[in-house]
């Protein structure tokens, strides 16, 4: 079947958000140059131009697909299902676990690479992953929050939502650091086991 312009030039974009997300992963954001992204996608800087303007463009498109990828993911989880507010909890980190078998997610998170690369050099960029760290952060406040309202606990809430987000966050980076990827699944698993202790202990 011949593909059509429409097919060929979402084809085209596709193989620059891969290439652009592979290359910040891997090197940074600084590293995902214009040449780099046509050399990976095997594009021409026109053809890098017909759907980009800039680079900047590129990566506001890259975090975006990141955070939606995220959101797709945590939308098709299982634990959705769970009405008890602990149970939905644990398999919220369940899911997290077994999501982060995959030697893909394994690479890092967009959010904090944008969030520490570009806190200085690129405002705009940084506020958006900012804001995705902001939304993420609120969700798992409501999450305990709810714990907390179920069981008539008192649950510190906020604490516990920075301890997973760091704990999620310091592991991929050990990973990384490492070259040992179940570094994240214990760091996870650890918090999941002082997570529940806290809570069946008040």
């Amino acid at each position: 079947m011949a593909t059509t312009k429409a097919e060929a030039a979402a084809a085209s974009k596709a193989r620059i958000l891969e290439g652009a997300q592979d290359l910040i992963m891997n090197r940074g954001y600084a590293a995902m140059t214009v040449d780099a992204i046509c050399q990976s996608a095997g594009i021409t800087k026109g053809g890098f131009f017909h759907h980009f303007a800039n680079k900047e463009a590129l990566g506001e498109a890259v975090l975006t697909k990141f955070w939606a990828d995220v959101e797709e993911r945590q939308a098709a989880a299982p634990y959705h299902a769970k009405a008890n507010a602990v149970e939905f909890l644990e398999g919220y980190i369940d899911h997290a676990i077994l999501s982060y078998q995959d030697p893909k997610l394994q690479q890092g998170c967009m959010l904090a690479i944008f969030t520490m690369e570009l806190a200085e050099s690129n405002q705009a960029l940084f506020e958006i992953a900012s804001t995705h760290f902001a939304t993420w952060r609120k969700e798992l406040i409501e999450m305990f929050n709810k714990v907390a309202e179920q069981t008539g606990q008192s649950i510190d809430a906020q604490t516990w939502s920075d301890f997973y987000i760091s704990t999620l966050e310091g592991a991929l980076l050990l990973a990384k650091a490492s070259g040992d990827p179940k570094s994240i699944t214990r760091s996870l698993t650890l918090y999941k086991k002082l997570l529940i202790d806290s809570i069946r202990k008040s």
